[in-house]
């Protein structure tokens, strides 16, 4: 968590800093907005921490990894099909927030979409982050977490923020964290290593 508010803290400053008001303001009204995708994703995570546990402490591995691979298709499935009914509405459901501030529900609809893309990836990070840490694996997703969010995000929207590129460059940076999350979570879940992180700590 001290690494996810760093971050977050860091990229909105970046957002408000070089962008302004309307900018900062899109970047929360599209959160809330996704907010029921992001719950279901956090269900999931919990679900598959909790049944990846059970698994390994009754000897199961192999229940374990379908446990932690069924947690991660349901999430990606619900997360996007929420997710594409949030963004067919993304301009109503901003002017719904927002009013009459074209800027504002212009930047929020452009942010809605990005989201969008992004959160079948973010499935993919909840649940198999949820099913790692459920099996004793703790680090490695703090080190996704950090790199994706730090090394990748606040470092990509720093970069489109120095050369003055549109702020919708700086929301498409957070589809470039959870893809290297993704990726490296889906290849520790693959390996197996998982398996026996618990065994080796006792």
């Amino acid at each position: 968590q001290l690494v996810l508010q760093f971050g977050f803290f860091l990229f909105m400053s970046l957002i408000g800093h070089y962008y302004g008001t309307e900018a900062f303001a899109a970047y929360n009204v599209g959160v809330n907005m996704l907010n029921a995708a992001m719950v279901v994703g956090s269900g999931f995570s919990i679900a598959g921490a909790t049944l990846v546990g059970q698994h390994l402490g009754a000897g199961d591995v192999d229940g374990a990894a379908r446990s932690g691979w069924r947690a991660c298709s349901m999430a990606v499935g619900a997360m996007s099909l929420i997710g594409f009914l949030i963004v067919i509405n993304a301009s109503g459901l901003a002017r719904f927030f927002l009013g009459s501030d074209e800027v504002a529900v212009q930047r929020t609809t452009e942010f809605t979409y990005i989201m969008g893309a992004m959160l079948p990836l973010l499935g993919v990070d909840m649940a198999i982050g949820g099913s790692l840490r459920g099996a004793g694996d703790t680090r490695f997703p703090l080190m996704t977490s950090f790199l994706g969010l730090i090394g990748v995000r606040c470092a990509l929207a720093a970069t489109f923020a120095a050369f003055h590129l549109p702020v919708v460059w700086v929301y498409s940076s957070i589809i470039g964290d959870y893809m290297l999350k993704g990726s490296m979570l889906i290849w520790r879940f693959k390996s197996g290593h998982w398996k026996h992180a618990l065994a080796k700590r006792l």
